[in-house]
């Protein structure tokens, strides 16, 4: 069953169940550029509230990219990844130059910014847990 939103049909398992971006129909779906209003193929709403078609999200899985690729928020429950994760890096020793470095980044999930202790294999947020993180340059401190 659907029911129209905006202008656009959504099913009705996602009324008061998603995460609303407005106007989300009225854009291109972000993999194949098609504008996703006029378009005939199913499209699916991401746990961001991005929309694209159903077989450009499905190919996407297929390919292990697991992040929106507008906002890139994790779009699947990625704990189990999160939890091999910290398995090996508990298992992998920093070299000494590197082991009490530490690097500023950003959460794509949380949007958290953070110092956290630098590791080849990834950097942990603090705030939400995961691992889909990116360095960035330090905050600047008013003087």
């Amino acid at each position: 069953m659907l029911y129209i939103f905006s202008g656009s049909c959504y099913s009705v398992g996602l009324r008061d169940n998603h995460l609303c971006v407005e106007n989300s129909m009225r854009h291109h779906c972000p993999i194949c550029y098609e504008f996703l209003f006029d378009s005939l193929k199913d499209t699916t709403v991401m746990k961001c509230g991005h929309t694209m078609h159903c077989e450009c999200y499905n190919e996407m899985m297929k390919r292990d990219k697991y992040c929106c690729p507008i906002c890139s928020k994790s779009v699947i429950d990625m704990s189990r990844t999160w939890k091999r994760i910290d398995e090996e890096i508990e298992a992998t020793t920093m070299p000494e130059d590197y082991r009490f470095k530490k690097v500023w980044i950003l959460c794509n999930d949380c949007n958290d910014t953070t110092e956290v202790y630098f590791h080849i294999i990834g950097q942990k947020c603090n705030h939400c847990k995961s691992y889909n993180t990116r360095t960035i340059a330090p905050p600047v401190l008013p003087q």
